[in-house]
Formats: C-alpha cells, sequence, structure tokens
C-alpha cells in the first residue's frame, strides 16, 4: 500500500462502518419500538449479518495495512486524524483477536436476550430469563479472556464504554460517593417527610407530550433532525447524521418520571446533534466520545437543570396552566420539593438523584460479581435483593421491581451501568464550569432562557464529538481530572435548601 492512499482508505472504511452501524442502531430502534413479538428470529438474523459484516471491515487486512502505513509515516496532523487512528487502533486490535464466530454468538444471544426480558418482566418471572442471561455472560467472560485484560476482567468490558476507565479507579471515585451518599440519606430521613402525592395524579398523556416537547424546543432539540416516540425502556440512538432517535415512556405512576425521561434523552439526543457536524458528520467521530461523558449530558439537564428551581420558576405556570385541577392548591416551592424528595425506591430509573447512586453502585458490584465468576446467575435475584436491603433499606416485591428491571443485561450491556454515576460526577464538574463561565446562566433558567447553556454546552462538549478522550476532554473544559467532590458537595448544597436544615 502506498502511504498516499492509506488516509483514503481508512476514511472509506470508517464510512462503511459507520452506515452499516447505524443500519444496525435502525434494526435495534425498531426492535423495541415497532416490531411485531413473532419477528424477532429473523431481527436476530438481520442484525447478527450486519454486525458480522462490521466485524470483518474492522478486522480486515486493509485496516491493518492502513493504520500501520499512517502510524509509521507518522502521517495523523490533525487532532481528528489522531482521533480516528486512536479509534481504529482499539477497533482492529481487538477485532483481530475476536473471532466472527464469538461476534455471531453474542449477536445472537443479545438479540434473544431482549425479547426474552420483556417477556419474562412482563410475567414478573426471572426463570424465563435466567438461561438468557447465562448464555450472554458465559460469552462475556469468552470475550473478555479473548481480548484481554489488566488486574479484572471487567476492565475488557468496561473500557468499551468508558475507554480508560478501570475497576481501581471505578472503585477510587465510588468509595467516597458512597460514604458521603449514605451519610447524606440519614440526614434527610431525620426530616419532615415531603408530600408528592399530587404528582401521582391522572394527568393525560397527550398534555405531558405537548409540555416535554416544548421543553426539549427551549432545549435545542431540532425536530427536523430528531423525533421521540415511546419504548418500554427508554433510550436514545443515532440512525445517521441527522437522524436521532429517542424515546420515553408514559405508563409511570408518576408524572415526573416520564418529564425527566424525557429530559434526560433529550440531552443525550441533543449530544448526538451536536457531535455529528461539519467536521465530524458521517464519521466515527461524529458521535459521543463515551458513555459516561453521555451521560455527564442527560443527567446535566434532567437533575442540575430540570429539577432546579430556576427553570420551574419559568415552567411552573405552564405546566400548572396544562393541569389546573391535578395542581390545584400546589405553590411552586411544594411542586420543586415534591419533584426532589428523596426516598428509596425499587425502580432505578424513577430513582431521585441522590438514591440513584447506590442503584448504579449495586449494579456494578453485581456485574462484577457475574464476570469473574463468583456470582451464578440463578442466584442473581437472591444477591440483588440482599443489597437492595444493605443499601437502599428495601426488599423489592418481585422481579419485574428488582432484577428484571433494566434492559442492559438482555441487551449485552456489562460493563454499562458505571458510567451512570460517572455521567454524575462529570456533569457537576462541567457545570460548575459553565456557571462560573457564565455567572447570570441560573437567572437565565428562571426567564426561560435555556438557550445560552445549550451553546455553551455545544461548543465546550458536543461539537468535539469523539476527537478527545473522556479525561482531556473534561481537562480541557475545565482545567482538572474527575473529582467526585463537585458532585458530593452539589448534593449536600441542594438537599440543604430542599429539606430545610
Amino acid at each position: 500500500m502506498e502511504k498516499e492512499s492509506s488516509w483514503d482508505i481508512l476514511y472509506q472504511i470508517d464510512k462503511e462502518l459507520v452506515l452499516l452501524e447505524q443500519t444496525a442502531a435502525l434494526l435495534e430502534w425498531d426492535e423495541e419500538t415497532q416490531m411485531p413479538p413473532d419477528g424477532i428470529d429473523g431481527r436476530s438474523e438481520q442484525i447478527s449479518l450486519l454486525k458480522g459484516y462490521i466485524h470483518d471491515l474492522k478486522s480486515s487486512a486493509e485496516m491493518g495495512a492502513a493504520l500501520s502505513a499512517i502510524e509509521e509515516g507518522k502521517l495523523a496532523v490533525t487532532d481528528a486524524q489522531r482521533a480516528l487512528i486512536r479509534i481504529y487502533r482499539k477497533e482492529y486490535d481487538d477485532a483481530v483477536k475476536v473471532p466472527k464466530s464469538l461476534i455471531l454468538q453474542l449477536s445472537d444471544a443479545e438479540s434473544k436476550g431482549q425479547n426474552a426480558w420483556v417477556f419474562a418482566r412482563k410475567n414478573n418471572n426471572f426463570k424465563e430469563f435466567e438461561p438468557y442471561l447465562e448464555k450472554i455472560i458465559e460469552l462475556k467472560r469468552v470475550y473478555a479472556d479473548t481480548v484481554g485484560y489488566i488486574d479484572h476482567p471487567y476492565n475488557a468490558l468496561l473500557n468499551h464504554y468508558e475507554p480508560g476507565m478501570t475497576v481501581a479507579r471505578i472503585d477510587a471515585l465510588f468509595t467516597p460517593l458512597k460514604h458521603e451518599v449514605v451519610s447524606l440519606m440519614d440526614k434527610i430521613r431525620a426530616c419532615e417527610t415531603i408530600d408528592d402525592s399530587f404528582l401521582y395524579k391522572k394527568y393525560p398523556k397527550e398534555k405531558q407530550d405537548r409540555f416535554g416537547r416544548e421543553i426539549l424546543h427551549d432545549m435545542g432539540f431540532d425536530f427536523q433532525r430528531a423525533q421521540m416516540c415511546e419504548a418500554v425502556h427508554p433510550f436514545t440512538t443515532t440512525v445517521g447524521a441527522d437522524d436521532v432517535r429517542i424515546t420515553t415512556r408514559y405508563d409511570e405512576p408518576s408524572v415526573s418520571s416520564p418529564l425527566f425521561s424525557t429530559i434526560h434523552e433529550g440531552g443525550h439526543g441533543l449530544y448526538e446533534l451536536g457531535a455529528s457536524n461539519s467536521k465530524t458528520r458521517g464519521t466515527a467521530l461524529g458521535e459521543g466520545v463515551s458513555m459516561a461523558i453521555h451521560e455527564s449530558q442527560s443527567r446535566l439537564w434532567e437533575n442540575i437543570i430540570g429539577r432546579s428551581d430556576a427553570f420551574w420558576t419559568h415552567y411552573f405556570p405552564i405546566f400548572k396552566r396544562l393541569f389546573p385541577e391535578q395542581l390545584e392548591g400546589i405553590s411552586k416551592e411544594s411542586f420543586v420539593r415534591g419533584v426532589n424528595k428523596v426516598e428509596s425506591s425499587f425502580i432505578r430509573v424513577n430513582a431521585d438523584e441522590v438514591t440513584y447512586n447506590l442503584h448504579i453502585i449495586m449494579r456494578y458490584e453485581l456485574e462484577k460479581q457475574l464476570i469473574e465468576g463468583s456470582l451464578a446467575v440463578k442466584d442473581l435475584p437472591e444477591a440483588w435483593n440482599t443489597l437492595s436491603e444493605e443499601y437502599l433499606g428495601i426488599i423489592p416485591d418481585g422481579p419485574q421491581n428488582g432484577v428484571l428491571q433494566d434492559i442492559h443485561w438482555s441487551a449485552g450491556l456489562i460493563g454499562y451501568f458505571p458510567t451512570y454515576a460517572l455521567g454524575n460526577l462529570y456533569g457537576a464538574q462541567i457545570y460548575h464550569e459553565l456557571v462560573k463561565q457564565v455567572p447570570e446562566t441560573v437567572t437565565q433558567f428562571s426567564e426561560g432562557n435555556l438557550n445560552d447553556a445549550s451553546l455553551w454546552l455545544n461548543r465546550e462538549v458536543y461539537l468535539k464529538g469523539s476527537i478527545y478522550t473522556p479525561e482531556d476532554l473534561l481537562k480541557m473544559i475545565t482545567g482538572q481530572e474527575l473529582d467526585s467532590s463537585y458532585f458530593i458537595e452539589y448534593l449536600w448544597s441542594k438537599y440543604k435548601a430542599i429539606y430545610k436544615w
């Protein structure tokens, strides 16, 4: 291969990979939103075929030769080019280690596992899902061993979602976080209970949807490049350079759950829309750099902004006009306290931002045990209930509200869960910098101006796509490494005001 053509070859492979992955994402989106139940076998074959092609491209001789020629000739001259080499060197090195047969087995197990999970969750019966999860965990262990790892097999899986992160680093961040959350919970339990019963009245779905879309619009969500629909489990996916799909659900008992789910997924959507820009669109750089950075944006919008007093100074009057009967006699202060109520609950996605972190730490610890082999899948429900009682003080009344509540394990997303809590840490640190650089931010929220904050986040985070590693991106924004103290300080300050001690 001539060195002059190596970049052309890599760019072409990159384009084909992005198109294949977006096509697979479209099939998976359809599977979660519209596909009839009996379509699962055919869909599994379709997705497996695409993932086989993706693996072939990533492990191809052409890919390896192009990377080597560029590296040897030191031909990467821009940050974007260096990033493309960083991404595809890892993709190639992993792909050549992993046989295509394992990729196909994983794809098939995950597709069938997701379908089995839907019915097992509906029937509140873990046994229906158990053999599928056993297969997924078995294959994930094989994958970790095949790719290779340092210190812990979980690192091989974690690195797929959060490049550069390790079990040791997470433990160092989560240990003080868990300690402070437990201390904060003790303080809150000593306070008067907040009445949030008004959130559990009947709120017509159509008005909820209208209000959620208004907020998305104000956040800068472009409905010409993105859309929102319903799914069993809210998620965001990108199926084209100008085609981002977010989902929500309206079957929750509290009106706050679908609302904040919509804002949460809107944060993900904004990141994807911004990442796909004139410099990155159609390439592997035109997406979020990691799941934790992604979660930093969704949870920043959902909690730090969306549950703030300033936000509801503007939006509560609008919300109350939509639902005058449900909110009769409810003040803005009571509403804000209600949507920030801290209370141990079974369902992670509905958890308040304090106990949420304990949900994640619990799942992280269970995942590590499953992958290292110290916990058998058949014993997972009991282990789940034990940790739930230890961390949250409650035991689920059944698998539907416990071990079966999340889609991640059925989809093979082992190593994903820690990124949610890491996202809280990243988000608080980034928001601290936003307020420092734009002091009028909070006042703008109270006036209904979300645009300036959105533009700042777009410039500092979204437009950079995957060009920089998560830690490098954070250092560019804040000048510091990831530090849990920003989030811890945010929690204590906010909830002291909410619970008035």
